[in-house]
């Protein structure tokens, strides 16, 4: 999740999403994917931000967005519907990213890294290496690191009997490049930039259903 107060102390992303008629064709998210071992391709295209008037209405008024998003079946979109009267307004305040916000031109996934393609991948997730912490005897070395579904144990605040749960443990690197030139002096602090603790998005606990 991405909300307007989080572009309010960092500089919003060089992957917003692309809305309305910039994402007719297909209505999908297009990525190269290459792997690490493979050169880069060279883009034909430079990545840009439309932070400064994204969470406003672009178009003359509320009624001309409510055309083009029904036009373009837009889904991130700040309109609101008042069932009292039957009207319309546009509050743009958050998004509901299907991938991970500022990550982009990385191996294997380009511009668009969608959680779950990160933490529940079984080729590429791994449980720690050996360390004192974590010794070749550990208990959790006899599991996969993603365990089958019917393997999944959780603990809950009863299970007094029970110490650890069974459940995906994804270690791994991804290796991406910047998308701002490193150069260049912002206004505001970019990703990279920001103080300690200073929030970039936020991850909801349960998944949400589109339909």
């Amino acid at each position: 999740r991405y909300d307007q107060g989080h572009s309010t102390l960092i500089r919003p992303p060089m992957n917003l999403p692309p809305r309305w008629k910039s994402f007719e064709r297909g209505r999908m998210l297009i990525g190269l994917n290459t792997t690490l071992r493979k050169r880069p391709p060279k883009m034909k295209y430079a990545p840009k931000s439309d932070a400064d008037n994204f969470w406003n209405n672009p178009y003359s008024s509320v009624d001309d967005a409510k055309q083009h998003t029904d036009t373009y079946l837009e889904t991130f979109h700040g309109l609101i519907y008042d069932m009292s009267d039957g009207s319309h307004a546009y509050d743009l305040e958050s998004l509901i990213l299907p991938y991970l916000p500022y990550f982009s031109n990385c191996r294997e996934f380009d511009s668009y890294i969608p959680l779950w393609a990160v933490v529940e991948s079984a080729t590429e997730c791994n449980l720690p290496g050996v360390t004192k912490d974590f010794p070749s005897s550990w208990w959790r070395r006899n599991i996969p690191s993603i365990p089958h579904q019917d393997d999944v144990i959780a603990v809950g605040p009863f299970d007094f009997m029970r110490f650890y749960p069974v459940a995906d443990w994804c270690e791994r690197k991804i290796r991406c490049n910047y998308d701002e030139n490193l150069s260049d002096i912002d206004m505001a602090p970019r990703w990279f930039e920001g103080d300690t603790g200073v929030a970039l998005f936020s991850i909801i606990r349960d998944p949400i259903n589109y339909n």
